[in-house]
């Protein structure tokens, strides 16, 4: 099936005059084979430059007919792109170094990326005009030290920023308490430490090594028997150590001014964890972002919120068809129940979580604008569990549906979202999904379960603009 959705030439803008986009430019990017048929994602281009969060995505049955779209596009464009990135560096990591108290002569910035950026396709305010930006990366010394700056092209103005650390060949590596640095080449497996754990190699005497490999082993065997998808193929890593590409981890890492480190994270290229915190729940919630990486590459705003949310549920996903005693009974929705760290987040009851979480949008504990994107992410958690077990609230009566409807109607939603999805666009995605996998059949979904889903939709308001 081609992946082509529409294209259509238009001239590149030149001058900084404000210009309507009558009929967006889309480039093809994918065409993902589902259960139900396929999604095909595009993106929205200006003058050959990407518009950040500019994408549509087609929802397509097996016989090719759209059964519906999500995303949004861009209208108007305002400015050009200068000659050279010039202070684009130089502006990040001002802005880093003023918002961390860090000093500037630490940090260190990536290549800039050009993009187009209109704040209102990620749900944030502004006037629906995209603006020429450079997005630079910035990391510290510390490996979780990392964000990316959106620096207005022609200026020092940052216009936002987001962290971006993240927090069935397998190769796990251990540090031994070694203090790493904020590069990723410091806490590589493989290349910074040699493997202590290969695939099909011996017990290692370090406990963390071996429940890591046996986590990676059930993240894998979960992602190929649910979805379909080689999770080594997709995020695994080939460092040209001799090993090939491999989910790649490395433990008890420390960092400078905390050892043990009391973490674990996605560093876009493997994991990483302190001492103890290695659950299977906590490792499936890493390794999907990963996947989300490579899917809809969810980022910044409210969108950094459903990330952490859609590890949230393939994480616990994993941990709960692993027959794991931390995920069973009443600690079937607690995330992080056996770890260092303890249960930090209880997924049947949000507001009860170690940090508290709103289990609605626009709810109590519902904080606007995003600051932390660890905390709305509840109200995901709460979709999850009213779609899997079934439950009432806020005024609604969910049917359960099981675990194996419910991970094939969130795989769905995890293709079919944008990079600058917001909440809402959750909810649409939710029902979307569940009424592609009723047409086609699929793993015995019917038209009544997707009327449990819309009522676990309107229980989390997940219908709602969010403030």
């Amino acid at each position: 099936m081609s992946a082509a959705v529409v294209a259509v030439s238009l001239a590149t803008i030149s001058s900084p005059a404000e210009a309507t986009i009558a009929q967006p430019s889309m480039r093809a990017m994918n065409s993902l084979a589902m259960p139900f048929g396929s999604v095909v994602r595009s993106q929205q281009e200006v003058g050959g430059v990407p518009v950040f969060g500019g994408q549509l995505i087609q929802v397509r049955d097996k016989a090719g007919q759209v059964l519906a779209t999500h995303g949004r596009t861009t209208k108007k464009t305002t400015g050009a792109f200068p000659r050279t990135d010039a202070g684009a560096t130089d502006a990040a990591i001002a802005d880093v170094a003023k918002r961390t108290g860090l000093a500037a002569n630490t940090l260190k910035a990536d290549t800039p990326r050009a993009y187009w950026y209109d704040a209102t396709l990620g749900g944030a305010k502004g006037d629906g005009v995209a603006v020429p930006t450079y997005q630079v990366t910035v990391h510290g010394k510390k490996l979780n030290d990392k964000w990316t700056e959106v620096v207005k092209a022609g200026s020092q103005d940052v216009l936002t920023s987001w962290s971006e650390v993240r927090e069935a060949n397998r190769d796990v590596c251990d540090a031994n308490h070694k203090v790493v640095s904020g590069s990723s080449d410091s806490v590589r497996c493989g290349t910074a430490f040699d493997v202590t754990r290969k695939e099909g190699g011996a017990e290692s005497s370090v406990a963390d090594v071996n429940n890591v490999y046996t986590f990676f082993g059930q993240a894998s065997d979960f992602y190929q028997k649910y979805v379909n998808v080689d999770l080594t193929g997709l995020i695994g890593a080939d460092y040209s150590d001799g090993t090939g590409k491999a989910l790649r981890g490395t433990v008890r890492i420390c960092v400078d001014g905390e050892c043990p480190f009391a973490n674990a994270f996605w560093d876009g290229e493997q994991m990483a964890f302190g001492e103890g915190v290695t659950t299977d729940d906590i490792t499936g919630h890493e390794l999907t972002h990963g996947v989300t990486q490579h899917t809809s590459g969810l980022s910044g705003g409210q969108a950094d919120s459903i990330n952490e949310g859609l590890s949230d549920v393939f994480g616990k996903f994993i941990g709960i068809t692993s027959n794991d005693p931390n995920d069973t009974g009443d600690n079937r929705w607690l995330l992080g129940a056996g770890s260092s760290l303890g249960a930090i987040r209880n997924m049947k009851d949000p507001r009860s979580s170690l940090s508290p979480q709103p289990d609605m949008v626009n709810g109590p504990g519902w904080q606007t604008n995003n600051p932390d994107e660890h905390i709305n992410d509840g109200v995901v958690n709460k979709a999850d569990y009213l779609i899997t077990d079934g439950d009432t609230f806020n005024n609604q009566t969910v049917r359960g549906l099981g675990l194996d409807k419910s991970v094939q109607i969130w795989w769905g939603v995890e293709n079919t979202l944008t990079q600058s999805a917001t909440f809402k666009d959750v909810g649409e995605a939710l029902n979307s999904s569940c009424a592609a996998l009723a047409k086609a059949g699929t793993a015995g979904i019917t038209a009544d379960d997707c009327t449990q889903v819309a009522n676990a939709v309107k229980a989390t308001q997940l219908d709602q603009e969010p403030s």
